[in-house]
């Protein structure tokens, strides 16, 4: 898209257990960036609230490390497991995903609703971005509206595509 001159738009990554566990991952994603001579701010690394909470001092480390290099870190699924305030007293985070299971079932909508809007507080005031994730009705997209979530993504707004549908449908932007 660059050799196009068409606007670059940012990708997510997702950082694995083992990604986490391999000293040179850093120097791999240094290399990676300059091998593509890519911009590492549009370039966003989720590691899974699973993940940190199973090893915050790696996590940590290496959300400070790939910060360094421009990288945007994420926590991806969040609330779909062991949640841990304590992971987002440790880490810097730039991006907090709600999980879409917040999003789901009839009989706990209230609840999860009022969850996720106090979550939304408070990542704000921790000064993150939000994404909900797995949004599937105008319903839920206009209450996150209300509720000032940054990004909201799901079936509502487009299916799984391949990357010809994708650049065919996004290339106009």
């Amino acid at each position: 898209w660059r050799e196009e001159n068409l606007t670059l738009l940012p990708i997510s990554i997702n950082e694995s257990r083992h990604h986490l566990k391999n000293d040179n991952h850093i120097n791999e994603l240094k290399e990676i960036i300059s091998a593509y001579n890519a911009d590492a701010n549009l370039i966003e690394l989720e590691m899974t609230e699973s993940t940190v909470v199973e090893d915050i001092k790696r996590a940590k480390n290496a959300a400070e490390s790939v910060k360094k290099l421009g990288f945007i870190v994420s926590m991806d699924d969040f609330g779909a497991g062991y949640s841990s305030l304590n992971s987002l007293k440790e880490l810097s985070i730039d991006v907090l995903k709600i999980d879409a299971d917040f999003f789901r079932g009839v009989d706990s909508v209230e609840r999860g609703m009022l969850i996720v809007s106090e979550v939304i507080d408070l990542a704000k005031k921790l000064d993150m971005k939000i994404v909900a994730e797995g949004i599937e009705s105008k319903e839920q997209v206009d209450f996150l509206t209300q509720q000032e979530c940054d990004l909201i993504q799901g079936y509502y707004y487009a299916k799984p595509m391949s990357i010809d549908e994708f650049e065919e449908k996004y290339k106009e932007i």
